[in-house]
Formats: C-alpha cells, sequence, structure tokens
C-alpha cells in the first residue's frame, strides 16, 4: 500500500505503508545508502499493533528525479523531507504515538533530525529508533586521503566511484548479510545504485565524522541496535557513539553473530521481538 505525501519544495512523493487495524503507535522510517522503503516491509509482521511509514530518500534510487540519484547527500534537504514526512504522517495519525526509525546511514539521518531538538517536539515524537548505525568506519580512511578526496570532491564533485572501495578495497559488494539469497537479489532491484558522486561520498563522510556531536543532541527516548558482524562498523565504535547519547533513555542491544541488515539476517526475529517490547515500553 501506498502513501502520499509531498515535500517541502512540492514533490509528490509515494511511501510505502503497511497500516495495522486498531494501531497503538506509529513509526516512520528512513532507509539507508542504496536503499528503499520496501525494505523495511519485514518489520509490521514481526511488530504486531504498529503502523509502518517508510519514505524512499530524495538522491536515492528511487528518487522520481532520475539525475539525482546517487548524486549528493544533501543532509539539510534530507531534514526537510523528512519534517514533511513526519508531518504528513502525523496528520494522517493525530493521536497515536510517533517514534522515527532509520537504517544504516538512514539511522545518522535520524540521528541528525532527533539532535534538531525543536523539530522532535513540534511533531510529539515519542523516540527513535537507530539500526545499525554507521558511526565510523572499520576501514578508517586516512587523513591525508581525506584530505585529497574534499579536495577532489569539490573539483570534480560528480565523478562516481564505488562506495565498496572504502569497505574492502575493491567494487565487490561486502556481506550484510547471512541470508545471500536476499543479498544476492539487492542487485537486480531497481533502486540499486552501484556507483555514488564523489560529492556524495564526502557529504557521507563528513556526516560521520560529526555523529559524535550529533549524538550529544539527542535528548528523545533512543534505541539502537548493532550486529557484532557488520562489515562497515565495529560493536565497539558503536557502543563508544551509544555512550555519547546524553537522552537518560537510552538502550542498546547488540546481536554478536548478526550481520548489517539486521531484519534481513538470521536474527532477524529476535530483533523484531527487541523492537516490539522497546515500543510497548515507551507508549
Amino acid at each position: 500500500m501506498s502513501f502520499l505525501w509531498f515535500t517541502e519544495d512540492g514533490e509528490k512523493r509515494c511511501a510505502n505503508t503497511w497500516r495495522a487495524e486498531g494501531a497503538i503507535g506509529v513509526v516512520a522510517c528512513v532507509h539507508g545508502m542504496g536503499g528503499a522503503g520496501e525494505q523495511f516491509a519485514p518489520l509490521p509482521e514481526m511488530v504486531k499493533g504498529f503502523s509502518f511509514y517508510a519514505l524512499d530518500l530524495r538522491g536515492q534510487g528511487r528518487d522520481p528525479v532520475v539525475s539525482r540519484r546517487g548524486l549528493a547527500l544533501n543532509v539539510e534537504w534530507q531534514m526537510r523531507d523528512i519534517a514533511a514526512f513526519l508531518k504528513a504522517v502525523r496528520q494522517a495519525h493525530p493521536d497515536e504515538p510517533l517514534y522515527l526509525m532509520g537504517e544504516s546511514m538512514g539511522s545518522l539521518l535520524v540521528a541528525s533530525y532527533a539532535a534538531g531538538g525543536d523539530r522532535g517536539a513540534e511533531l510529539g515524537l515519542s523516540g527513535v529508533i537507530l539500526s545499525a548505525p554507521v558511526v565510523a568506519l572499520i576501514r578508517a580512511v586516512p587523513k591525508p586521503v581525506r584530505l585529497i578526496l574534499r579536495t577532489l570532491g569539490k573539483m570534480f564533485p560528480n565523478y562516481r566511484l564505488s562506495p565498496n572501495r572504502f569497505v574492502n578495497g575493491n567494487t565487490t559488494a561486502p556481506p550484510i548479510t547471512r541470508d545471500r539469497a536476499y543479498q544476492d537479489s539487492l542487485k537486480e532491484k531497481t533502486h540499486y545504485i552501484s556507483n555514488f558522486s564523489l560529492g556524495f561520498l564526502v557529504e557521507l563522510g563528513a556526516l560521520i565524522d560529526g555523529s559524535k556531536a550529533i549524538a550529544k543532541k539527542i535528548k528523545l527516548p533512543t534505541l539502537v541496535l548493532a550486529a557484532g558482524q557488520d562489515c562497515y562498523v565495529r560493536i565497539d565504535q558503536v557502543e563508544s557513539w551509544f555512550h555519547q547519547i546524553t537522552s537518560e533513555n537510552k538502550t542498546l542491544r547488540v546481536y554478536p553473530d548478526a550481520y548489517h541488515l539486521l531484519w534481513h539476517d538470521w536474527d532477524k526475529n529476535l530483533v523484531g521481538e527487541d523492537i516490539s517490547k522497546w515500543l510497548s515500553q515507551e507508549r
């Protein structure tokens, strides 16, 4: 089922939605880099009693403006889009508790939104869920290389390359789930983007670098989900970032054997149970 909403600059969008009859709460979802809203589809079956809405991000593979896909992250516009999306969801559900959830890069965007203070208060957000937040990289980019990349990003912002080079040094996709059939299917998805612009990757790097400052501004109830076998970020990096969150009501759940895409991995039922318990406690 789809949900019609409009961006601040007047673009018509259709979000994915899974409405629960007699819902006791609503979860608005933000996907990660190269992803799409449809990837939240397993959660409504695991988290009973909650309606889910998932937008397709500007600049990603379902952006109706094809020329923007993989070209720019533009965090400012992402914040505006998330705000407009949440406003539309709130209008559809004026009375239920409303939560904002992100996955991977989407978790960084959700954290940035939550760090805005008044933004969450205006719509009465009850809390945020951050799944596999990429708050650092296992394979750290050396400072001299980062400086070179920032310079090249200004000179050739539209030059494209595979983000996998920053993960494993080549263009081969790293394992992001133990469900091999699902991982193999991702390349066939219409939202799949193999290469992103240098400008996009530099912006994403800046967002990751600023994630600790963002954490210190999060005051909403927060649930962080972390995968022990994540190919992008180590558990200790997530734990260190989690401790920077200033909210007095925060919870960290770690799945030692899990891969990056938590609800598309073998521990998905446990992940669903933990999300359900947290949401029920926060209502």
